[in-house]
């Protein structure tokens, strides 16, 4: 099977950098856009001295799989226009939203099976659009049925376990400049300070923050995405492994009573769906990241995300593309 990359430019609110996967234009097929998380990554997953391929990976997984795969460059990085440093939550759902219609008018992508694929913060994302944006299904990896507040407190939790059980004199000294509660703390000011701000960006910390967008996530808590899973009446398959330090596996357990929804929690899979073969320390997660990245994903996963996207696969040959 070839598999064609073409990258062009969709124009919504701002000009968007993306590529579009593929192996036939000749036939309708389904299609899935990605939604990606946090941080200025590019439509690959890749940053300076960062790289994984973790969202180009995917592509030419479910490529191979007979879907046409678009993912795209955030808002004020690469090759999209805007500005970052501003870019709100709502921003991000209006590209987002731009993508998934530039999609469907594709003359080969079958309008009625465009699945969006979120990862990290992009499943909060692609749950938001959910109620404004017809689409056949949500697959959501690494941050379903959570809000970007409770994810914080998360990852916390995790890095204030490690730490006390850090030996030596490094354990004594992390245990000493910071505990959970101290943490949390610090982000319930962060929150505060950014709600009330009246510019998108404020002084916190140190360094220069996107109140906007702080501010707007802030407007979501995880029963608000909840409740937008149980509305949304269509498939969803959400995967988090228990070895992932950014979102709370156990919180998938609110889809068991949706239906049509289904959730998959992988052992020792981490964020980008590899299995962890450390301690997985939050100290050194980005290390893990880059040294698992050139294996390929978790066999159990993928097979559950293949078997879960086979339903919107076009039987026969699926219409003539026009």
């Amino acid at each position: 099977m070839t598999f064609h990359e073409e990258n062009v430019f969709i124009e919504g609110k701002v000009s968007i950098g993306a590529t579009i996967s593929y192996t036939d234009k000749n036939r309708l097929s389904p299609a899935i856009v990605f939604i990606m998380g946090t941080g200025k990554t590019d439509r690959d997953g890749n940053e300076k001295g960062f790289k994984t391929d973790f969202y180009k990976n995917l592509s030419e997984d479910f490529g191979g799989c007979g879907y046409v795969c678009v993912r795209y460059d955030k808002r004020g990085t690469f090759q999209s226009e805007g500005n970052f440093a501003t870019a709100g939550l709502s921003d991000l759902m209006d590209d987002a939203v731009s993508v998934i219609q530039y999609t469907k008018a594709l003359p080969y992508v079958d309008k009625e099976k465009v699945i969006v694929c979120g990862h990290s913060e992009g499943a909060m994302i692609a749950t938001l659009l959910s109620a404004q944006e017809s689409t056949a299904g949500l697959l959501l990896l690494g941050g379903a049925a959570t809000c970007m507040k409770d994810a914080l407190f998360y990852q916390n939790r995790l890095a204030a376990e490690e730490f006390q059980q850090k030996k030596g004199l490094l354990g004594l000294l992390l245990r000493s400049q910071t505990t959970e509660a101290k943490t949390n703390a610090k982000i319930e000011t962060m929150f505060e300070r950014c709600i009330s701000a009246k510019k998108d960006k404020v002084f916190f910390g140190g360094a220069m923050l996107n109140a906007k967008w702080v501010r707007e996530h802030a407007s979501y808590s995880s029963e608000d995405y909840i409740s937008l899973l149980q509305r949304y009446g269509k498939p969803i398959l959400a995967v988090t492994g228990t070895a992932d330090i950014s979102t709370d596996y156990r919180r998938l357990s609110v889809l068991e009573d949706i239906p049509l929804a289904e959730s998959y929690t992988p052992q020792r899979v981490n964020h980008i769906l590899r299995e962890v073969d450390d301690d997985n320390s939050v100290m050194t997660i980005k290390k893990q990241y880059k040294r698992l990245a050139g294996r390929p994903m978790h066999t159990l996963t993928e097979e559950k995300i293949k078997e879960w996207l086979s339903q919107f696969q076009t039987i026969g040959n699926g219409g003539v593309a026009k």
